[in-house]
């Protein structure tokens, strides 16, 4: 019979070299059971990183889309919401003159004109909103509130309309100052004339918001206003009929603002439809994304905790061999 045995120090050196790979093993496998990626990824692909970089490339750009996404839709939620408030201003201003014009005397008339004044204030203010540390209605000019107050636009109407008796040359003077491009936009908008550009939000999507503070159908409304307003201005010394007439006239004005209101209103919803799809679509293809990259790169969690298990108690059967082996003497081996 073939015996072989081994000396002393090729013996520690095994023992040395066991145990170092077990060890590595132990903290390979732990590695791999804590954060469940395998710990050999150039093994498990064959060499062959492409695919797994164009999936790593195709999820940045889809997280990507998702930003621009979101900041989107806050952008067209606060424009909504700006919008709507215009909105029922307008209406709940058109509906009570409505109400009140079979028998609007002059005091009704200047009442109205002062809450027109108010009301036109207010629209300003929601037509300077911010969301983000960025204006809303300024086109690109985003550091910028689109528009001067309200008391420099009743000042520039008024020295329009000075010297008008007739409330059909008072309304019609109006509308050619804000249609005038020397007018309402010179006197008031301070905006960028350049509409912000369209945003991508999904593979081959863009959706745009450019809407200012110049559109025609939101210096529509502030017209509206305008002439109501014009019932409570003493400078101009108009009779009671003539305010009468301004009031009356105006809330034809405002059933138009209204439904151009209307009109921009359902244009931005159905942007904030479309980004609300796109995200959706966005969202399914990352969760479909992550999960091909997942099996491509995880270590299975059960057959991970079998093999730490296993060289674990490898590991703990070598201390246990080493220490024996090391309290041998010839004394306990001829005994």
């Amino acid at each position: 019979m073939i015996i072989n045995s081994y000396g002393d120090m090729a013996q520690h050196l095994f023992l040395r070299g066991r145990n170092a790979d077990l060890k590595e093993s132990v903290t390979t496998l732990s590695e791999e059971f804590a954060t469940g990626k395998t710990s050999n990824l150039t093994e498990r692909l064959g060499g062959d990183f492409t695919y797994l970089a164009d999936l790593e490339s195709t999820l940045n750009r889809i997280d990507s889309y998702m930003v621009a996404n979101g900041e989107v839709q806050l952008f067209a939620t606060t424009i909504q919401g700006s919008l709507d408030k215009v909105q029922s201003q307008v209406q709940a201003m058109r509906n009570d003159i409505l109400t009140l014009s079979p028998a609007m005397d002059e005091t009704n008339a200047e009442q109205f004109g002062s809450q027109a004044k108010q009301r036109m204030s207010s629209a300003i203010n929601l037509m300077n909103t911010s969301v983000g540390g960025r204006t809303i209605f300024a086109g690109t000019a985003t550091d910028t509130k689109p528009l001067n107050n309200a008391g420099t636009l009743m000042s520039a109407i008024l020295t329009e309309v000075s010297g008008l008796t007739t409330s059909t040359d008072i309304i019609q003077a109006v509308k050619d100052w804000f249609d005038d491009p020397a007018g309402f936009d010179a006197v008031m908008y301070k905006g960028s004339a350049t509409a912000l550009q369209p945003v991508t939000v999904g593979d081959g999507e863009q959706v745009s918001l450019g809407i200012q503070a110049n559109d025609d159908s939101l210096k529509h409304t502030l017209q509206s206003y305008v002439i109501t307003a014009l019932a409570d201005e003493p400078s101009l010394g108009l009779s009671e009929d003539v305010k009468i007439d301004l009031v009356i006239e105006a809330s034809s004005e405002l059933s138009e603002s209204e439904d151009r209101l209307i009109k921009v209103q359902a244009d931005v919803g159905f942007i904030e439809g479309r980004l609300d799809a796109i995200n959706t679509r966005n969202e399914a293809s990352k969760t479909s994304l992550s999960i091909v990259k997942n099996n491509l790169v995880s270590a299975d969690p059960y057959e991970t905790y079998t093999r730490l298990q296993e060289a674990q108690t490898q590991l703990e059967g070598l201390y246990t061999v080493t220490a024996r082996s090391s309290q041998l003497s010839l004394l306990k081996y001829i005994s």
